[in-house]
């Protein structure tokens, strides 16, 4: 059985990266192998000795900042604390021109509020009035998450929180 032209081709491809692989490693880098890409075979650069190990005579350069620390500076503005977890894939607010406003870092409540609760139904019975919002039932004077329901309309909720105040739209589906 003869080989056919394919494989006669392949073999020469074959043989080929086999003789370049040879010349690479005897000819062209007779140093290379695994033992020199050792860190242990690195010059060494005399900024990077520790300066105990200079002498009296050294001058004390002073240390690069860190990787963390230079990450930190690219962004100034946006400190937290580890009590306060940030989303390491957002943006920052400063680059999408979508900071606020007068150095307030947290976002509008009044806005937080209307998009996390909504309200479901409103029960006119009488004189007294209640409104459900998500899954429990307030009365003027009630309050969720610091805002104070006030009052209560035939298709809306009045929230009061620090002099703003935010309405809440029946939603009919």
């Amino acid at each position: 059985m003869s080989p056919t032209k394919r494989q006669k081709m392949l073999s020469g491809v074959f043989l080929l990266g086999i003789a370049g692989l040879v010349a690479d490693r005897t000819i062209l880098r007779p140093q290379g192998g695994p033992q020199a890409a050792s860190a242990d075979s690195l010059p060494v650069a005399p900024s990077a000795v520790p300066s105990s190990n200079r002498g009296p005579a050294a001058e004390t350069v002073p240390e690069p900042p860190s990787v963390a620390e230079r990450l930190n500076n690219l962004l100034a503005g946006q400190e937290t604390g580890p009590e306060e977890p940030r989303d390491p894939f957002s943006l920052p607010a400063t680059w999408s021109g979508t900071a606020p406003v007068d150095g307030e870092r947290t976002p509008d409540a009044a806005k937080g509020f209307v998009r996390t609760h909504q309200l479901k139904a409103i029960v006119m019975q009488g004189g007294q009035s209640c409104a459900q919002i998500d899954d429990s039932f307030l009365v003027p004077g009630q309050g969720v998450d610091g805002f104070t329901l006030v009052s209560v309309d035939h298709r809306s909720a009045v929230f009061e929180r620090e002099g703003k105040r935010v309405v809440l739209d029946l939603v009919i589906k």
